[in-house]
C-alpha cells in the first residue's frame, strides 16, 4: 500500500538516501581499513614468499594503502550495501518477505568473506608462485607494489564475488524466474557453468587453481538449493472447480 502511494519523485529521493547511506558505510569501513592497513598489507604480502616489491612514483605507496583499505571496507561493509538494496524495494515486499531482509543481507557478508578468505588461504598463494614460476631463468622478476595489490584485490574480489551465487540463484527463484525443482533437474547445466567460471575467473589459468576454484562453485550451487528450500515457499495448489462452475 505504501509502495504504490509513493510518487516518482519520492522514490528517486529514497533511492538517493539508500545510495548515500551505503557510500557512507563503505567510507567508514575504509577509514578502518586505513587503521590497519600495514597489517593488512603484510597479509597481502606474505604469498610472494618474501620477494621485495618495487614502488616506481612517490604516490604509490599511498595508492597502494587506498585499495587495501577499500577492500577491507567493502568487505566489511557488505551486510550494510546489501541491506540497503534491500531496504529500497521493501515496500514492494510482503511482512513475511520483509523479515528475511536481514538474514539475507548478513549472509551476503558472510558469503563474500568467506569467498575472501578461501581465494587467500588456498587459491591465491598457488596461483601466484605458479605465476612466478614462469618466469624461469629468462626473466627477472621485478613486480611492483602497484601492479601486485592490483591483482590481489581483482583475485580476492571475483572470488569474493562468485561466492554471493547462492544469493543469485536464491533471488531468480523467489522472483519466480527459475523454480527449485527445475534447478535440481538441470544440475549438469549448472556445473557446466561452474567449470566455466573456473576457466575465465582465474587470471592465472593454472589447472589447479581452476580446480580448486570449480570445487566451491558446485558446493555453493548444492547450498543454493538448500536456501531455496528454507526461503522459497512452492506453489500453492489450484483449488479444483466444480463440475457446473
Amino acid at each position: 500500500m505504501h509502495d504504490k502511494e509513493m510518487t516518482l519523485v519520492e522514490h528517486l529521493e529514497e533511492l538517493r538516501q539508500r545510495l548515500t547511506h551505503a557510500i557512507l558505510g563503505l567510507l567508514v569501513a575504509s577509514g578502518a581499513g586505513l587503521v590497519f592497513v600495514d597489517t593488512l598489507l603484510h597479509l597481502l604480502l606474505r604469498p610472494l614468499g618474501g620477494i621485495k616489491l618495487t614502488t616506481l612514483t612517490v604516490l604509490e605507496p599511498f595508492l597502494v594503502k587506498l585499495k587495501v583499505a577499500f577492500l577491507f571496507g567493502f568487505a566489511v561493509s557488505m551486510p550494510w550495501i546489501v541491506y540497503q538494496m534491500f531496504a529500497f524495494v521493501a515496500p514492494a515486499l510482503t511482512d513475511h518477505e520483509r523479515r528475511r531482509v536481514v538474514p539475507i543481507a548478513l549472509l551476503a557478508g558472510a558469503l563474500f568473506a568467506c569467498g575472501v578468505v578461501f581465494a587467500y588461504v588456498f587459491v591465491l598463494p598457488v596461483s601466484t608462485h605458479w605465476l612466478i614460476a614462469q618466469a624461469g631463468r629468462q626473466f627477472n622478476v621485478l613486480i611492483t607494489a602497484n601492479s601486485y595489490i592490483t591483482y590481489v584485490l581483482f583475485f580476492l574480489l571475483i572470488v569474493g564475488g562468485t561466492f554471493e551465487t547462492p544469493l543469485l540463484i536464491l533471488s531468480l527463484a523467489m522472483l519466480g524466474i527459475v523454480s527449485p525443482q527445475t534447478l535440481r533437474k538441470e544440475w549438469r547445466i549448472a556445473y557446466m557453468v561452474a567449470a566455466a567460471i573456473a576457466v575465465l575467473g582465474t587470471p592465472d589459468w593454472s589447472p589447479v587453481t581452476m580446480v580448486l576454484v570449480f570445487i566451491p562453485m558446485v558446493l555453493l550451487y548444492e547450498f543454493s538449493l538448500i536456501l531455496c528450500r528454507i526461503f522459497v515457499r512452492p506453489p500453492s495448489p489450484q483449488p479444483a472447480h466444480t463440475a457446473g462452475t
